[in-house]
């Protein structure tokens, strides 16, 4: 069964780093939080950390060149 989420995203590179964040909101369909990060990195999926902020969902991904930040909250 397909849930909806409000997906904030943050990407930052190495060079601008958290000076220009890249920051996008939309709106998904996906099985769970989980499987929409797995599908979108399916390379680096299990280097992601995951936390939980009430009714949200936060992964993180840093590299050392780029940060992915997704913040996934059920609707």
């Amino acid at each position: 069964m397909m849930k909806e989420f409000e997906v904030v995203y943050t990407y930052l590179n190495g060079c601008a780093g958290a000076a220009y964040p890249q920051k996008t909101v939309e709106e998904v369909e996906a099985e769970s939080a989980d499987a929409y990060i797995r599908a979108k990195h399916s390379v680096d999926y299990d280097k992601f950390t995951k936390e939980t902020d009430g009714d949200t969902t936060i992964y993180h991904y840093d590299n050392g060149t780029v940060t992915y930040i997704y913040e996934l909250t059920e609707i």
